[in-house]
C-alpha cells in the first residue's frame, strides 16, 4: 500500500558460542536471526549471508583471536570477552568487545549498534583497555602501535587526567586526586575531548587507548 514505510529486514547474525549464548540472545533479539555455527564462521556466515559475527573469545582466546583475524567475509565483529581480553580483540580486528557475561539485552544491543556503522566497548572493559601498558612486543602476532612525536598530542597532565576518566571519575574527584581545582580539572577534561575529537569521555578514552596515548 502507498504511504507505509518498507518493512525492515531481520538482521542476520552469526553466532560463535555455546547454544546457551544464543539461547539467551534469542528472547532478546526479536529483529534478529540467529545462526548457531556448527564448524566454520567463515562458511556460516557466508550461507546464511550474516549482517553481524559475534565470536565468543572469553573461553578459548587463541583460537578465538585466530578466527577473528583470518576472516575475509567483511562484517563486522562482536567480541564477548573476559577480563583484560578486549584490546587484543581489538586488534585481532573485532569492531566492537563487550563483557561475556553482559546481560542478554546488552549484547544484542551491542550487535545492533555494530550493523549501524558503530564500535562499541562496555565501560569496564574500557577501563581495562586504558589500564593496559604500552609496549613494543607483538600480541596474538599483531604489531601493537605504540606512540610516536608525530601522535604525542596530550601534556602530561592531560595524560594523568585520562587515566582518572578511564576510571570513571568524575571532575570533583579528578580535582581531588591531582590536587587542583574543579574548574583546572574541567579544563583538561574539555581539552582531551577536544584532541580526541570526541564528544563525550569514553569515545575519548577509547580513541587514546586504542593510539597508546595513556601513561601508567
Amino acid at each position: 500500500m502507498k504511504g507505509l514505510p518498507p518493512k525492515s529486514l531481520p538482521l542476520r547474525v552469526a553466532v560463535q558460542g555455546d547454544f546457551s549464548l544464543v539461547e539467551a540472545l534469542s528472547s532478546n533479539a526479536d529483529k534478529m536471526i540467529l545462526s548457531p555455527v556448527e564448524t566454520s564462521l567463515e562458511i556460516s556466515a557466508r550461507v546464511t549471508q550474516a549482517d553481524v559475527l559475534v565470536v565468543d573469545v572469553s573461553t578459548n582466546t587463541e583460537k578465538g583471536y585466530q578466527t577473528i583475524r583470518e576472516l575475509t567475509y567483511e562484517r563486522p565483529v562482536l567480541a564477548l570477552v573476559a577480563v583484560g581480553q578486549s584490546l587484543d580483540a581489538i586488534r585481532a580486528g573485532a569492531k566492537g568487545a563487550i563483557r561475556r557475561d553482559s546481560k542478554p539485552a546488552a549484547i544484542a544491543a551491542a550487535i545492533e549498534s555494530l550493523h549501524q556503522g558503530l564500535s562499541v566497548i562496555d565501560p569496564p572493559s574500557i577501563s581495562n583497555m586504558a589500564a593496559t601498558p604500552r609496549t613494543q612486543t607483538p600480541v596474538s602476532g599483531i604489531e601493537i602501535p605504540t606512540k610516536s612525536a608525530e601522535n604525542e598530542t596530550l601534556t602530561k597532565r592531560e595524560n594523568e587526567v585520562l587515566v582518572l576518566m578511564a576510571d570513571g571519575l568524575s571532575n570533583k574527584e579528578i580535582a581531588a586526586k591531582l590536587s587542583i581545582s574543579e574548574h583546572t580539572a574541567k579544563f583538561h577534561v574539555n581539552s582531551i575531548l577536544q584532541k580526541m575529537n570526541a564528544q563525550k569521555r569514553v569515545e575519548a578514552v577509547v580513541r587514546a587507548a586504542k593510539m597508546g596515548l595513556i601513561n601508567l
